[in-house]
């Protein structure tokens, strides 16, 4: 059997994640970004309007562009999506001169598609708009655009034209309208502008700022997971080598900035945690991750209206809420563990120098006893409550290619190897407590820490959990 197949596909395999990089969409695949130019001219305005769609959006967007159902968007659906839609837009400005509205009419609209991540397109529409008027220096203008409420993405408003005075906004795209995103800045959140009409030279009031924000490298990484949809024919090989490198980057993601609640529960089942007990764990949140995933996918792609980044922040604050309660539970559990804590020390002191039980009841005192099947489900819900987005951008481009076995299969894959990272750390734990309390000597001078380890845990795992929805609930 000829080895060229199987190196071919290694090396492409090494070369996904870099790939993915350039071709998803660089502000996240749930993401609806706006750009308006506001021209003054002598007859009045001129305004550009940029609305670009990452792949999720653009999916929904289908379904309206797509009016006879037949999955091919043709000319005439383009056009008259095109049409519909920057009427609708220009509806969602506001322009107003010396405080009256001034009427914002289409002149000319334009539609494109871009390859986007695993197959799937993104929208550029570009909407010309005018808005005549009559000016006077010192005219004041004040601009709005109150489209897309409530979703994520990149607003930006820039204002030219020879008879521009003053502007509180740059002159130039800081994203050449939404083709290229700075790396080194986060997101714009600008949708207003208060302009001066005249002719005099204006300043940039963009100079001297220094840009903020960084590139997420682990969740770019992370896409390259994606690109395995719209690759290659499904041979049993291919299929295998897809799943494991979802596995790959599940266990991965699971070891990201801000997935701190997968080691919070690895440790929690550290503590008298048994094998069992920790596939169970384990096994959760791989099931509760994939059936997140499958219900977000059928959302996106039944109803254009769904906006899956509103959900996420309540998913957050609900995923903090059982890892709080799961720590009160576990207080408690130490509390009462404690209150029999002095018989249990006595009896142990009669018995441990006889048989050579010193050790075994010294791990008593850290402890309360194993933890109950119980105390598992909570954490594994909350671990895998949060789907990945990279992970649900798989599942809706199997669905929109037509491959939903695949995508589901990588999406499961994927949440297997969050599970066992969860797996690996929890083992990891628990031999490294065995260690510590095996050097210890509990029944002397570290008595008192050992016997408080429970309630110390308990408390950390509180007020992680409050930190987790605190910070989701300020995203709401």
């Amino acid at each position: 059997m000829s080895r060229r197949p199987l190196v071919l596909l290694l090396l492409t395999a090494s070369l996904w994640s870099f790939a993915a990089a350039a071709s998803a969409h660089p502000l996240g695949n749930f993401t609806s970004n706006t750009f308006t130019r506001v021209t003054v001219d002598v007859s009045g305005f001129e305004l550009t309007y940029v609305l670009d769609l990452a792949e999720l959006p653009t999916v929904q967007a289908r379904q309206r562009l797509d009016a006879d159902g037949d999955d091919e968007i043709s000319f005439a659906e383009s056009t008259t999506y095109a049409e519909e839609r920057c009427g609708e837009l220009a509806d969602g400005l506001v322009l107003t001169t010396d405080a009256v509205p001034v009427q914002i009419l289409t002149s000319r609209a334009s539609l494109t598609f871009l390859e986007g991540q695993a197959g799937l397109p993104t929208l550029r529409l570009t909407c010309d708009l005018a808005a005549p008027a009559s000016l006077a220096t010192g005219t004041e203008v004040e601009f709005e655009d109150t489209n897309q409420p409530g979703r994520i993405g990149w607003r930006e408003v820039v204002a030219d034209g020879p008879f521009l005075a003053s502007a509180d906004v740059p002159d130039e795209s800081l994203s050449d309208e939404l083709r290229s995103y700075p790396e080194d800045r986060a997101p714009l959140a600008v949708t207003t502008a208060s302009i001066t009409v005249g002719d005099e030279e204006r300043t940039d009031p963009l100079a001297g700022f220094a840009p903020t924000g960084g590139i997420q490298v682990l969740e770019r990484a992370t896409d390259g997971l994606s690109e395995l949809m719209g690759r290659q024919e499904l041979t049993v090989g291919f299929v295998l080598l897809a799943a494991l490198i979802a596995v790959a980057l599940g266990a991965s993601h699971a070891l990201a900035p801000g997935h701190g609640k997968t080691v919070m529960a690895a440790y929690l089942v550290s503590r008298e945690g048994t094998l069992g007990q920790m596939l169970g764990l384990g096994t959760t949140v791989a099931v509760t991750h994939t059936l997140g995933v499958l219900l977000l996918g059928i959302l996106v792609t039944a109803s254009a209206a769904f906006a899956p980044e509103r959900l996420y922040p309540w998913l957050g604050v609900v995923s903090g809420v059982l890892f709080a309660a799961v720590g009160a539970w576990l207080l408690l559990r130490a509390r009462r563990g404690r209150g029999g804590h002095d018989h249990a020390h006595g009896h142990g002191h009669d018995h441990g120098h006889d048989h050579g039980h010193g050790h075994g009841h010294g791990h008593d005192h850290a402890a309360p006893g194993p933890l109950g099947w119980r105390s598992l489900v909570l954490p594994g819900l909350a671990g895998g409550m949060l789907p990945s987005p990279s992970a649900l951008v798989v599942l809706v481009a199997g669905i929109a290619l037509g491959r939903f076995s695949f995508g589901l299969l990588l999406v499961l894959a994927y949440g297997v190897g969050m599970a066992l990272t969860l797996l690996l750390a929890g083992l990891l734990l628990v031999r490294l407590r065995t260690r510590l309390l095996d050097r210890l000597d509990t029944s002397g001078r570290w008595a008192w820490v050992t016997q408080r380890l429970p309630t110390v845990t308990a408390s950390l795992v509180i007020a992680g959990g409050v930190l987790i929805a605190g910070r989701a609930a300020l995203s709401i």
